[in-house]
């Protein structure tokens, strides 16, 4: 007499625990926008703080929203700039496009911001640069324009010495 397993118990408890499972807070953009927009910085930071502790990874959208809002925040204490600046620096990497129209901020901040993308911008054409001449260096010795000149020389050289007609006159010889 065989015995029934009960196949899908495990499953289902597996099922269990994983909804069981309470999962981390969502960052709520509404509300910490809107404590932004009421001008309630410290609670913005600590909202932020609070979220990026309890998460080792979130999604773009997110990045991009925490990058901003920390950026304006810190930058608008001038005992916090640099921090500010460093978030700024954070935002151009995840967009390199991003502008602060949507925040609102003062012309003070905006002239900080536009400087940092110029350092920003200055900072990656020297990569890009260096990237650039970096993978020039690496090409295969046939994919140099200076390396087939360079064997056409060769060639031309060989050809002409090998072809090029002799002065000297050629001693001749008898075979008795």
């Amino acid at each position: 007499m065989h015995r029934l397993k009960p196949r899908g118990l495990p499953a289902a408890l597996l099922l269990l625990l994983l909804t069981a499972v309470p999962r981390a807070a969502e960052l709520n953009q509404v509300s910490i926008h809107y404590k932004y927009s009421d001008g309630d910085f410290p609670s913005v930071i600590q909202a932020i703080d609070a979220y990026t502790k309890t998460h080792k990874s979130y999604p773009r959208t997110d990045s991009i929203f925490i990058a901003k809002h920390l950026a304006v925040v810190y930058t608008a204490n001038p005992e916090t700039r640099e921090r500010g600046k460093y978030y700024m620096f954070q935002l151009l990497d995840l967009v390199p496009s991003a502008e602060l129209v949507d925040m609102y901020v003062s012309d003070e901040i905006d002239n900080i911001f536009s400087r940092v993308r110029k350092e920003y911008e200055s900072h990656h054409q020297d990569v890009a640069a260096h990237q650039a001449a970096d993978r020039e260096s690496r090409k295969p010795l046939w994919q140099k324009p200076w390396a087939w000149a360079a064997g056409a020389a060769v060639v031309g050289v060989t050809v002409a010495i090998l072809v090029w007609p002799d002065d000297k006159p050629k001693p001749e010889y008898v075979v008795p």
